[in-house]
């Protein structure tokens, strides 16, 4: 019978590379750029419901009251 040989013993796995500071720099950018496109988005769908009529809210089963509270929401919220 044949047996396999550990060729692995006594070696230290290698530490995983730690991102440099650059690279961390710009993943922080990087999700303040997505962070605000979604706040401007929001903004955007909340001012674009406040300005639709009755019969448009009503075709997308919304209450002018419902409206007005998702219009009136914070930003971040």
């Amino acid at each position: 019978m044949m047996g396999t040989i550990d060729t692995s013993a006594g070696r230290a796995e290698p530490a995983p590379a730690r991102p440099s500071a650059r690279t961390a720099i710009a993943a922080a950018w990087s999700g303040l750029g997505h962070r605000f496109r979604l706040v401007a988005e929001r903004w955007r769908q909340r001012r674009d419901l406040s300005e639709l009529t009755d019969h448009q809210l009503r075709d997308i089963g919304v209450t002018r009251e419902e409206a007005r509270r998702e219009a009136a929401r914070r930003f971040w919220d």
